[in-house]
């Protein structure tokens, strides 16, 4: 399946087509659903997460062990953004490794942009978000219905300018 080019958007299709609209969404059972294994992984203190791709084998999407519960969703959701992105761009034969580090959120990079912009789509989906807000949820009762930490709900409430 071609998915677009703007991160939200990609996110919105997959989100729609895979899971049931509930939130909070499980980017988990998410990648499975795409053949995507999910592991544990002692991966170092400056490791979040990592896909890994070879030719002709299944992904893996490894999460820091260490990491606590929103961060493996955001960094599970991150590389799942990496995910499609590749996959729509060269479908099955590509080789890939990606490492989500502290570098991912510098916004220096085209690709980690993307894959970030997706795991905050895919996580708090904006219908959802507008939804809530409207509702008079603060940032934080939000932070806790999508199961992300509170960082991260302020920044997408900022990038809808809801904040």
């Amino acid at each position: 399946m071609p998915l677009p080019s703007d991160p939200g958007t990609a996110a919105e299709r997959l989100w729609s087509d895979i899971w049931d609209e509930t939130i909070p969404v499980d980017p988990v059972a998410i990648a499975r659903s795409l053949g995507i294994q999910v592991l544990n992984a002692q991966l170092g203190p400056t490791i979040s997460g990592a896909l890994v791709k070879d030719v002709g084998k299944d992904p893996s999407i490894l999460l820091n062990s260490d990491d606590s519960p929103n961060r493996k969703r955001f960094s599970c959701a991150h590389e799942i953004g990496h995910f499609v992105k590749r996959f729509s761009d060269a479908p099955e034969e590509y080789e890939y490794v990606d490492l989500r580090s502290p570098l991912s959120s510098t916004g220096l990079d085209e690709e980690e942009r993307f894959a970030n912009a997706f795991a905050a789509s895919l996580l708090m989906p904006e219908k959802h978000v507008r939804r809530l807000h409207q509702e008079g949820l603060l940032d934080f009762e939000m932070a806790l219905r999508f199961d992300v930490s509170a960082e991260a709900m302020q920044f997408r409430l900022k990038n809808l300018g809801l904040l």
